[in-house]
């Protein structure tokens, strides 16, 4: 697959043409950054690609054989997940297929593009494509003259792991039933997935078929022609339905409409007649592709190569995948009671947050791009709280998991508000972050809340003998949630609330050793835990070590380099960068992970912002390129994908709620930001001199024609409309944003609200 573009491609190319799916499909499946190349629309329920693997995360461009097709996907996660009402097109005799439908397929006969996907399946000579809507997908099979045509349904396929299932064949063109199946991770709780399945034409046979999982593989069973329902009860079993259409003496096509609901097949079957009516593939094909630049318009690039506009427009369409919307064409949506519910007119519910994630990049970037739709994500996330009784850190489909730590959505609600986004219930919202930030949940409920809260009550840090796991970083990352928190009380006039938040937000200090410099865990009566390795994984920290969280106090910076001494924390932070390849090492730099996604940009707060500004460029050039393996680690939704937009366009904020965002150089000689209501400018213009990809350093910038010497602005300089101008060079430029008043403010320069 050869994803490479000549250079200098036109700019009034539409930006769909720039992006490429393939991007992030590469490298390792265990430790990739676990993307799909399948059909979706922005923020679609329905994510209609190829799975390569039985059990997994989907499609890895390093395997060679095409498992089907799979409706739901969930984009760039670490954990096997999803892959809900898979299906797949055969030749020939049924019998033998039914445990081997697989296929191999060539790199060289696949494409995609933002929603459309096509392969050739080479086992049967069937060329395969895929388009979608927002609730619903559609798959083309185009089979070869004189065969047989068959296309299956192996419901009790999935990525993950199926609980039960339902298939029943009705009447001479549709195949409707559900899948159940477990959360990611393999989590315990299960979830249903509904579905209706048209064909464009009549089938001439059908049946159903019976088997069981061995070693992880479905090895069919008993077929059963002609029989038109079929059930799977437990995990051990699997179940199918098949229809097929007689040889003809030319190629024909046969075309499948396929509606899901995750509340009932009725739901299923009205977002399909709402959404795909008809089976004009061609049409809804060219709706996905004109949605897609609709929104990847949002933010216009130019003069930079076609190569960073392919990495700049791809980054942008992985940022726009998920949230998932959740809620059916007619309204309805599963609750976290288990109830039904119906959604206001004109809003919609939104699921799938990825909270330890996308605080950190993805929400910053959709508020300054989709305002309005995360508006609704806010509320999705307080009608979790008042269905659900708490607010969860990775919510997927109505059903709580508890991944990761501390309070991200917490750290989302509050960026949404600050940023001027009030469309959504504040008042509840509140009462459910201060609840998380200061109870532990009832017993017997589904989720946890800040875990060992009763000792951050006590004393005011995770003591490492009483929470094994992730003393450190959990404490840091409840203090982060207590900082946003803090800023939101203030604009609420909570006067009371936010002094007690504020104190809660230097948390993260007494985790600090003023003699080594590191974080460190910490028992119970304050001695420092014995034997601590800052470069081992773990020792208090996750998915990381003391050096990946020795920069992460977001909101405090200023703090951090003053108890570090500046001299000491630049030393210390230039040695962090100073590898000579990127990889996961315990004492460099991770572009791998979210660990420490924040720590290109702290030297803006430590007085050498050229630093910064050289090593976001060396991330960029490295980790970012237009290639299958061309995003680094898993992109968790969006959340590496959206640094990179971010940081492209020369904006970057390692606390949101700060409404600080630290400048870099640009990759491009312009970027206009499109803006939407409620903001009450119209566009935001950034600019540079020539030749932005070979001068990397800032000699001297301007916001709507004035000097400006900080080396950060605020979101409101953003959404205010205006033009921000750098002056670029090839060398370092010592002095500007160097002063100490020209670095980003931090917590401690906000005074206590009460003395």
């Amino acid at each position: 697959m050869d994803t490479s573009r000549a250079q200098d491609a036109p700019s009034a190319a539409p930006p769909v043409d720039s992006v490429h799916p393939l991007i992030g499909t590469g490298g390792d499946p265990d430790n990739g950054a676990n993307l799909y190349p399948g059909s979706v629309r922005p923020f679609g329920m329905v994510q209609l690609s190829p799975d390569t693997e039985d059990h997994g995360y989907g499609y890895h461009t390093v395997q060679s054989w095409i498992k089907g097709f799979s409706m739901t996907h969930m984009s760039g996660v670490g954990c096997a997940n999803q892959g809900d009402v898979f299906f797949t097109a055969t030749t020939g005799p049924i019998v033998t297929q039914v445990s081997d439908y697989q296929t191999p397929y060539s790199h060289s006969s696949e494409s995609a593009s933002p929603g459309y996907y096509q392969v050739q399946l080479l086992q049967w000579g069937i060329h395969a494509e895929l388009s979608a809507t927002e609730r619903t997908g559609i798959a083309r099979f185009t089979f070869p003259a004189h065969q047989v045509a068959n296309i299956l349904v192996p419901i009790s396929h999935t990525l993950n792991n199926t609980a039960a299932a339902s298939i029943r064949v009705v009447g001479d063109r549709r195949i409707e039933g559900f899948v159940e199946n477990h959360l990611f991770c393999n989590r315990t709780p299960t979830y249903k997935v509904y579905f209706v399945m048209v064909f464009d034409r009549p089938f001439t046979s059908f049946g159903t078929w019976f088997g069981k999982w061995v070693d992880d593989q479905d090895r069919g069973g008993t077929v059963a022609p002609g029989t038109r329902s079929a059930e799977q009860t437990s995990h051990e079993q699997s179940t199918g339905a098949y229809a097929t259409w007689a040889p003809e003496d030319h190629a024909q096509a046969v075309t499948a409409r396929v509606g899901i609901s995750y509340v009932d097949i009725a739901g299923a079957d009205k977002n399909l007649q709402s959404e795909a009516p008809e089976g004009d593939f061609t049409s809804i094909r060219q709706a996905a592709t004109s949605a897609w630049n609709k929104e990847l318009s949002n933010i216009e690039v130019s003069g930079s190569s076609a190569k960073d506009r392919t990495v700049f427009y791809t980054a942008l369409y992985h940022s726009l995948l998920m949230p998932s919307l959740f809620d059916d064409a007619d309204g309805r949506y599963l609750g976290f009671d288990g109830k039904i519910h119906m959604v206001p007119p004109g809003h919609h519910v939104y699921t799938n947050f990825s909270g330890w994630d996308i605080y950190r990049s993805e929400i910053p970037l959709l508020a300054m791009i989709e305002p309005q739709r995360l508006q609704d994500m806010a509320q999705s996330v307080v009608l979790m709280y008042l269905q659900g009784g708490w607010i969860d850190r990775w919510p997927q489909i109505n059903l709580y998991t508890e991944d990761m730590v501390g309070s991200p959505l917490s750290i989302a609600l509050t960026t949404t508000y600050l940023d001027g986004l009030h469309g959504f219930d504040i008042h509840t919202a509140w009462e459910a972050m201060l609840k998380d930030a200061t109870e532990a949940p009832p017993p017997g409920h589904p989720y946890v809340g800040e875990e060992g809260i009763d000792w951050i009550n006590k004393l005011h840090y995770l003591p490492a003998d009483k929470v094994t796991y992730g003393s450190v970083a959990m404490t840091q990352e409840y203090s982060l949630a207590y900082a946003s928190l803090f800023r939101l009380a203030a604009a609420l006039g909570k006067t009371t609330d936010a002094q007690r938040l504020y104190d809660r937000a230097l948390n993260y200090r007494n985790l600090f050793d003023l003699e080594d410099k590191f974080f460190r865990p910490r028992n119970a009566d304050g001695t420092w835990v014995q034997g601590f390795n800052p470069a081992q994984d773990s020792h208090g920290f996750v998915e990381g070590t003391g050096w990946h969280y020795r920069s992460f106090a977001p909101a405090d910076l200023g703090w951090l380099v003053k108890a570090f001494g500046q001299e000491r924390f630049n030393a210390a932070m230039t040695e962090f960068f100073n590898y000579s390849s990127p990889g996961w090492y315990g004492q460099y730099y991770n572009p791998y992970n979210e660990t420490d996604i924040q720590a290109p940009f702290v030297f803006n707060f430590s007085g050498q912002p050229w630093k910064s500004q050289e090593v976001v460029r060396r991330v960029l050039k490295e980790n970012y390129t237009d290639a299958p393996d061309g995003v680094p680690g898993n992109d968790d939704c969006g959340a590496m994908s959206s640094w990179a937009v971010l940081s492209m366009l020369g904006i970057y904020s390692v606390d949101p709620t700060s409404l600080a965002y630290q400048l870099v150089s640009p990759v491009f000689s312009k970027a206009v930001v499109h803006l939407h209501s409620p903001y009450p400018g119209t566009t935001f213009t950034i600019t540079t001199s020539e030749h932005p990809d070979t001068t990397p350093y800032i000699q001297n910038v301007t916001l709507n024609g004035l000097k400006h010497s900080q080396n950060w602005i605020a979101f409101h300089n953003i959404t205010d409309g205006g033009t921000l101008h750098f002056d670029l060079g090839t060398a370092p430029d010592r002095h500007w944003g160097a002063a100490p008043e020209d670095a980003p403010p931090s917590l401690s320069d906000a005074l206590p609200v009460t003395q």
